[in-house]
């Protein structure tokens, strides 16, 4: 960049920022939007972090299985909580303890998941007897545990599920941006590509929501800027 046109984004910022009316406001603005940006991305980092170690857990959990070696109860703890996170829209709520195959739950469960999460959780290697103390509600109304939450993506692969978890956010993201910064470095035919699926795999991931959900708010948003724009 050229120091002219440096030197007039700079007089640009200086004036938005140090205007005598607004400049104040402005610069109130922008640190708080700077501070809670700050915040939302170490939460956000944690619970990647987070995620990831316990798939990871639960990886070696499999792989440890697969050898014929018994799984430990903290694994196996892990093992099911993950399965209970396509199985039951309120995960949270249930507590899951292991001994020696044999996995207990308690907490509140919906009554339309309570059966699939008992066949889900039996289902697992490892998983000898399942012991459902889980308290049944035909609904969530007056019951703090159950507010909120996420329907169950079952078994769908994690990359088809419409909301990912904060770790396949942050890998995919992190794939994105180096696809990105391999389309700056190769260029070239290879470099369009890598540059497409980069940005798609980026937007992906900083918004959390399928493809043509994204699309469809974008060309609604600019739909209705052409219609304000006409008025």
């Amino acid at each position: 960049m050229s120091p002219l046109l440096l030197g007039a984004a700079f007089g640009a910022v200086g004036a938005f920022l140090l205007d005598p009316e607004l400049g104040r406001r402005r610069r109130a603005l922008i640190r708080d939007k700077v501070t809670r940006g700050m915040t939302e991305g170490r939460e956000f980092t944690e619970a990647a972090t987070k995620d990831l170690q316990q798939r990871a857990r639960g990886l070696a959990a499999s792989v440890r299985s697969l050898r014929g070696g018994r799984t430990p109860d903290e694994l196996l703890v892990e093992r099911v909580r993950a399965k209970l996170g396509r199985y039951c829209s309120h995960p949270g709520a249930i507590e899951v303890t292991a001994f020696n195959g044999r996995v207990v739950l308690t907490g509140d469960v919906l009554a339309s998941e309570q059966e699939a999460i008992f066949d889900a959780v039996r289902s697992l290697r490892s998983v000898e007897h399942v012991d459902n103390k889980l308290n049944a509600y035909e609904s969530a109304e007056g019951v703090s545990s159950l507010q909120g939450g996420t329907a169950p993506d079952r078994e769908r692969f994690a990359l088809l599920q419409e909301n990912w978890s904060p770790g396949i956010r942050l890998v995919t993201g992190g794939a994105g941006a180096l696809l990105l910064l391999y389309a700056l470095a190769r260029g070239g035919f290879s470099g369009i590509g890598a540059l497409g699926l980069g940005a798609v795999l980026l937007g992906r991931a900083s918004t959390n929501q399928p493809l043509r959900r994204s699309f469809a708010a974008a060309a609604a948003r600019y739909s209705a800027s052409r219609e304000r724009e006409a008025a």
